[in-house]
């Protein structure tokens, strides 16, 4: 939150940063998260039970990037506890029942190989052996001897065929800093995209057009290497460094790396005492709000500030080595081999296949002790397989007047270019070389701070690329060496069917990507990059948010990473990797709001493909492509269930844009869709008046099975009232009666169904009807209200009524991380109702907002479920769907989904705060904020961003200031706290207007 002394110091910093070099300009970026990594650590994995998650390395091409029933999760192991694993003593004719995570078949009929199978696991505390299994169970057979590994300690019972025992183990291991399980994923927007993570290593690589459609990411690139070399310049003693507290070739790292990440940037503090200058180094990408092709420029610029705090002169030479013509750990899917040979090396195998015009990748292996060489004809999608080494045929390029550039010529994912090119001024020089011995690349980097033999390279091949940058400083003096790495791969293909990217239509090649940012001329360019990432910031940074909700809200806009743009006009987006349908309604929601506010083209472009692929009877499809966890479906295989939160969201989401965009021939479109879907959304509740038998968002606990629920009736609560305003709108008086009748059936309804007092003072909403008599309880069930609210449809029902629900989400269904899904139903040992899902807390917290809780208090549940992953878990770059409450041994880790947009719905915290309602259709913005003068507040409008603020006077009364940083704006209304701005508002970027009252 920023300090009240701050706030006047705010409205200034836009037109401070004008005229910054580009060393101060990165300086002044800010981070809310830190992560400190040092040589000493130690980092491994260990395996713990989970649902479904997303794996590193990824095997299945066509395929959801999925591993289920355990995962490897990085732990930092501390040396100074003791590491102990073993059986307390075994449990004859005992069954531990229930508890299993996972069955195996031991290698041999002994329970002695139980205890070795569950210290492999640390989620398993307990175990129970069958020599002969009774049935066939997950991994164990009818028969054979079975090991059952348990997350929890169960009931025992007397079973004469079973063995079990519980486990006598420590646990040395904490959760890792910052910035190692996941870091900002950088690259422009539909790209792809590259995390450099805390320690200095690159990850999740799929900026060669890998998705679940097509090949798998690449989980790590170990070779890609940044490096430093610095020089006394009056002693002549050197040190040269790679960026990595844990380096992987004989070279030194850096002794601790502090790692902070805002999207869509990266910083890396480079500490060692053993360095003569002051290192920082930052990674980052182009955004720009409503500005989405600056926001698609496929390139990642490294950059480093460098302070020379000494009386002597330095110098420094930065570098970047990419492996770019070879895969490590992948192989290429092809059966179209035109030659085998045996090869010494995977290098002698890349020069086979460049020396061979028919050859278009290559794989090389070992097996049975023979070196095997594959060339292909074509380029099959790459998996991951440990032990193989695959590549394209591409040749380098380079000139000492131009970038290093791999040219992959041809039509299919993998083809394309990359591009290294350093950013010089006339004090710095560039050198660049390839090679496939990368410890000889870095041996001559070492000795003489680059490769200045290396004039000109031209259509060689080579496993490795790197470039340097090399400056001088003098004492005091502070520089900034930049490298730009840039890339163009511009067909995209869903399984066989073709669809470049919409990049190719903004770049003819990837030096065209280097000089849309002015990589070729002065740092210009680079300082407008960061102007305008720092202006998008600072809206929320200079506001009087909460901290842990301001690093929330800039760093969920990561979510980005997984949509696509294709030439055809198309934009489409994951679910998530690991739950490969397209662009579900309901999920989709979820994620939304940025992507309106900041490139809202993108959301119509969707509405539009909902309405079209609209059925008969008026049902909104669920999904573009059907799938989880299995094969990717065809390109727009449309379909899905019939769900309470797809239709209805359809509505409300069109009363959003036309409120939110004033754009009345969008309206147009989409209202006889609108009809149609409400006709739909009637003729399933005609027997109770709610919903009846729908699926939603919430499916794992299959709550169609029940004649109506709470979040579906309020769901279609809220969409009636959309209905309501927009018939209304269009005139449409038959529309506006049916909606209007069923509105009032409908709160009946939900007062004789679904309304349960437990005591005198205490109730809450029923999750649903039916069942066997239990009355359970289903936190979010008032999702719809949330929505309500944000689009400015106002109370959907008695809120004391609403707020006595709330207060009981929390006295039935709190857990340390956040509140439980579903309570009353199943034991708590039942992973399928005691879960977290992301979206309840922040949903109970906007609710309580609105209702004018304290705002602290308010504010405890979104609070404790993002810094159970910010600051517990430390993964904020990879936020799950799911998380596991106590109960069956894993509580607040990962349980379902990663990379998920479940707890973007935060993006309605801000609105709740300030009170916002916009409806700019008639040109209306009035706030209501939650917080007393003095303040300032985002204000949030599609492609149109800025702040409110407020400042009490001695006479009782407050100066109110409407600031406007993004955009242009016209109002005929602008009020704060009901105090009207005397007259019409017009404004541009930079603009502001300031009334008393």
């Amino acid at each position: 939150m920023l300090p009240i002394h701050s706030i006047i110091v705010a409205s200034i910093f836009i037109s401070i940063i004008s005229c910054q070099t580009i060393y101060e300009l990165l300086d002044s970026f800010r981070f809310l998260n830190e992560g400190t990594i040092s040589s000493s650590d130690i980092y491994e994995y260990q395996y713990e039970f989970s649902a479904y998650t997303e794996p590193e390395n990824v095997t299945r091409e066509n395929f959801a990037w999925v591993e289920e029933s355990v995962r490897p999760y990085l732990y930092q192991t501390d040396p100074t506890e003791p590491l102990q694993c073993n059986s307390n003593p075994l449990l004859s004719g005992t069954d531990l029942p229930g508890a299993d995570f996972l069955s195996i078949i031991p290698s041999s009929a002994d329970a002695s190989h139980c205890v070795t199978l569950c210290c492999t696991y640390i989620s398993c505390v307990a175990w129970s052996y069958a020599s002969l299994a009774p049935s066939d169970f997950n991994g164990c057979k009818k028969q054979q001897p079975c090991c059952y590994l348990k997350t929890y300690i169960p009931a025992s019972s007397h079973d004469p065929n079973i063995i079990s025992a519980i486990m006598n183990r420590t646990y040395p291991y904490n959760h890792p800093p910052t910035g190692l399980r996941s870091a900002v994923p950088l690259g422009g927007i539909t790209t792809g995209s590259i995390e450099l993570r805390g320690d200095g290593t690159f990850h999740e690589w799929t900026v060669e057009n890998q998705s679940p459609a097509a090949g798998a990411k690449f989980g790590v690139v170990d070779d890609a290497l940044l490096a430093i070399r610095l020089k006394n310049l009056e002693s002549n003693e050197t040190h040269t460094r790679l960026i990595r507290t844990h380096p992987n070739h004989y070279f030194k790292g850096i002794d601790t790396i502090k790692y902070h990440g805002s999207y869509p940037v990266s910083k890396l503090e480079l500490i060692d005492s053993t360095l003569i200058a002051n290192m920082d180094l930052y990674a980052y990408s182009t955004l720009k709000v409503g500005d989405l092709n600056r926001s698609m420029t496929p390139a990642i610029i490294f950059s480093l500030n460098i302070e020379n705090p000494n009386d002597y002169s330095i110098s420094v030479d930065f570098m970047f080595n990419v492996p770019l013509s070879v895969q490590i750990d992948q192989t290429r899917l092809s059966k179209n081999v035109i030659r085998q040979i045996t090869t010494n090396t995977y290098a002698e195998c890349l020069s086979f296949c460049d020396q061979n015009n028919l050859c278009a990748s290559w794989n090389w292996f070992i097996t049975d002790n023979q070196n095997t060489c594959l060339l292909y004809s074509d380029i099959g999608n790459n998996v991951y397989l440990n032990g193989h080494v695959s590549g394209v045929r591409g040749q380098w390029t380079y000139n000492q007047t131009g970038p290093l550039v791999l040219n992959r010529p041809g039509k299919m994912t993998a083809n394309g270019q990359y591009l290294l090119w350093p950013m010089l001024s006339s004090d710095q020089t560039m050198t660049a070389t390839i090679d496939n011995d990368i410890n000889n690349l870095l041996s001559n980097f070492s000795t003489n701070g680059g490769w200045f033999q290396q004039t000109e390279i031209e259509g060689s091949a080579a496993a490795n690329g790197a470039v340097s940058i090399s400056t001088k400083l003098q004492p005091g003096e502070k520089k900034t060496a930049s490298i730009l790495f840039a890339w163009y791969f511009p067909h995209h293909y869903w399984l066989d069917l073709p669809l470049d990217n919409y990049y190719s239509l903004l770049f003819n090649n990837v030096t065209d990507v280097g000089k849309s940012l002015g990589i070729d001329k002065t740092d210009g360019q680079l300082k407008i990059i960061v102007k305008d990432i720092l202006t998008l910031h600072n809206i929320y940074f200079n506001s009087s948010l909460p901290d842990y909700l301001v690093d929330s809200l800039i760093n969920s806009v990561s979510h980005m990473r997984s949509a696509m743009y294709f030439s055809n006009g198309d934009w489409r987006q994951w679910e998530a990797y690991d739950c490969n349908d397209v662009d579900s309604v309901h999920n989709d929601h979820q994620r939304h709001i940025p992507y309106i506010l900041y490139f809202p083209e993108t959301e119509k472009i969707k509405m539009y493909t909902w309405a079209k692929y609209q059925q008969a009877d008026g049902m909104i499809q669920e999904t573009f492509s059907v799938g989880c966890m299995g094969d990717t479906a065809p390109y727009d295989q449309h379909g899905g269930r019939n769900m309470g939160d797809v239709t209805t969201i359809f509505i409300l989401e069109t009363l959003e844009l036309y409120r939110w965009t004033n754009d009345f021939t969008f309206l147009k479109d989409m209202y006889p869709h609108v009809v149609a879907g409400i006709q739909w959304q009637l003729s399933v509740s005609t027997q109770l008046g709610l919903p009846e038998h729908l699926e939603c968002t919430y499916d794992i606990p299959n709550m169609s099975q029940y004649p109506t629920t709470t979040f579906n009736s309020f769901m279609h609560l809220a969409a009636l009232r959309a209905c309501m305003e927009l018939s209304y709108i269009m005139n449409d008086t038959v529309t506006y009666g049916k909606c209007s009748k069923s509105f009032i059936i409908a709160i009946k309804q939900i007062n004789q169904l679904l309304w349960y007092n437990d005591s005198i003072d205490t109730g809450y909403f029923l999750a649903y009807t039916g069942g066997q008599g239990e009355k359970a309880i289903f936190t979010d069930a008032l999702y719809g209200q949330v929505l309500a609210f944000t689009y400015g449809l106002g109370p959907l029902y008695n809120i004391s009524i609403m707020k006595k629900h709330l207060e009981s989400e929390v006295r039935l269904a709190d857990t340390p991380y956040g509140l439980r899904m579903l309570t009353g139903r199943e034991p708590l040992t039942n992973p399928q109702d005691n879960s977290i899902w992301m979206g309840a807390s922040q949903d109970w917290s906007v609710l309580n907002l609105w209702f004018n809780m304290d705002f602290n208090s308010a504010l405890i549940q979104s609070e404790k479920g993002l810094n159970n992953v910010r600051i517990t878990l430390n993964d904020q770059w990879n936020i799950h769907g799911l998380y596991a409450a106590d109960g069956y041994g894993i509580g607040g880790k990962p349980w379902i989904t990663s990379h998920y947009g479940f707890h973007m719905v935060l993006w309605h915290l801000p609105f709740a705060i300030t009170g916002q309602y916009t409806d700019l259709s008639r040109g209306i913005l009035l706030f209501s904020p939650k917080l007393r003068p003095p303040f300032i507040l985002p204000a949030l409008i599609p492609n149109t961003l800025g702040s409110i603020s407020a400042t009490p006077l001695l006479n009782g009364q407050s100066s109110y200031t409407f600031s406007l940083t993004i955009g242009s704006l016209s109002l005929n209304i602008l009020a704060i706290n009901n105090v009207k701005h005397p007259g019409s508002v017009n404004l541009t970027a930079g603009q502001s207007v300031q009334w008393i009252g």
